[in-house]
C-alpha cells in the first residue's frame, strides 16, 4: 500500500510547454489527497517568493527543497543544508572564466554569471524575461542551498569532471540544463529523513519524475515512475513509464498505482 507519493514538480505536475498544470494533473491530485502523504520534492526552494505560491497550490505533506539541501514535514524543517562557501565561489569563478551560464534564485532575484547566455536561453519562455538579472558575483558571500547550470550538456559535464565535490544531473539529455549541488546530496536524501520522521519505509512510497536530479529517488521508492517525456535514462531506470505530461501522465501514474479508484 502507497503511503507515501513523491512528486517532480517541473514537466511532472507544471507542463512547461503548456505553462499550466493540466487540468487532469489538478483532478488526480485532489483525488489523492487524504489517501496517502503528498511529497513535493524539486529542485526548487519553495519558500522563496517566487515559487511559495506552488506551495500553497499542492499542499504537500512533505518537501524536499533544492534536491535535498531543505527537507520538511508539517511545515517543520528537518534538515537544511548550503553549499561549501568556498566551493561556491570556486564554481562560479569558473563559470566567469569558461563563459558559462551559472547563478541562482535569492530572495525573489535572478543572478547569473553569464546575462547574454541566460536570456538567450529563456527564450520563448516570456514570463521570465520580466525578470531582471543580477550579477552572480553577489552571491559569493550569501548562503546557497544549491546553483542552477542553464547550460548545455557539455557544460554539465565540464563543471562534474572539474569539481568532485558537486554533482550535475541534467533536466534534459539534449538542450541540457543542470542543477549544482554537493556530491552527497539528493531527493532520496530527503526523502530518506521524511520517512525516518514518519516511521515509514521505502518499500512504502511511490516517486514519479522526469530528469535526473529525480533517478535516486525513483530507484529507492517502492515504485519508481518515469514520465513519458523524461530522459531516457531515468525511463531505463523506473518500474513503470507513464505517458507524456500533455497526455494525463500526471494522471496515468496515478492510476497505475490504483490511487485514483
Amino acid at each position: 500500500m502507497i503511503k507515501v507519493l513523491c512528486l517532480d514538480y517541473d514537466n511532472t505536475v507544471f507542463d512547461h510547454r503548456a505553462g499550466k498544470i493540466p487540468e487532469s494533473a489538478e483532478k488526480a491530485l485532489e483525488a489523492v489527497r487524504g489517501k496517502c502523504r503528498i511529497v513535493l520534492a524539486s529542485g526548487r526552494f519553495f519558500n522563496d517568493v517566487w515559487n511559495a505560491p506552488i506551495k500553497e497550490l499542492i499542499k504537500p505533506d512533505g518537501i524536499i527543497h533544492s534536491n535535498g539541501s531543505m527537507v520538511e514535514a508539517e511545515g517543520l524543517v528537518l534538515k537544511e543544508t548550503f553549499l561549501d562557501p568556498k566551493l561556491q565561489k570556486e564554481v562560479l569563478d569558473f563559470a566567469y572564466t569558461h563563459e558559462l551560464c551559472l547563478g541562482g534564485l535569492y530572495e525573489g532575484k535572478w543572478y547569473t554569471t553569464n546575462p547574454e547566455k541566460q536570456l538567450s536561453r529563456w527564450k520563448g519562455k516570456e514570463q521570465l524575461f520580466r525578470r531582471e538579472l543580477h550579477d552572480a558575483g553577489m552571491l559569493y558571500e550569501i548562503p546557497m542551498h544549491a546553483l542552477y547550470l542553464d547550460d548545455t550538456v557539455e557544460a554539465a559535464r565540464l563543471i562534474a569532471e572539474n569539481f568532485p565535490g558537486l554533482r550535475t544531473p541534467l533536466m534534459n539529455e539534449i538542450t541540457g540544463g543542470a542543477d549544482v549541488i554537493p556530491s552527497y546530496l539528493s531527493k532520496a536524501y530527503g526523502l530518506t529523513l521524511l520517512l525516518k520522521h514518519w516511521g515509514l519505509g521505502f518499500a512504502e512510497t511511490a516517486a514519479v519524475g522526469d530528469s535526473m536530479n529525480d533517478l535516486e529517488m525513483i530507484q529507492a521508492a517502492g515504485v519508481g515512475i518515469a514520465m513519458g517525456n523524461g530522459v531516457s535514462a531515468l525511463k531505463e531506470a523506473a518500474d513503470f513509464v507513464t505517458a507524456d505530461i500533455s497526455e494525463d501522465g500526471l494522471k496515468r501514474a496515478l492510476e497505475y498505482l490504483e490511487l485514483l479508484s
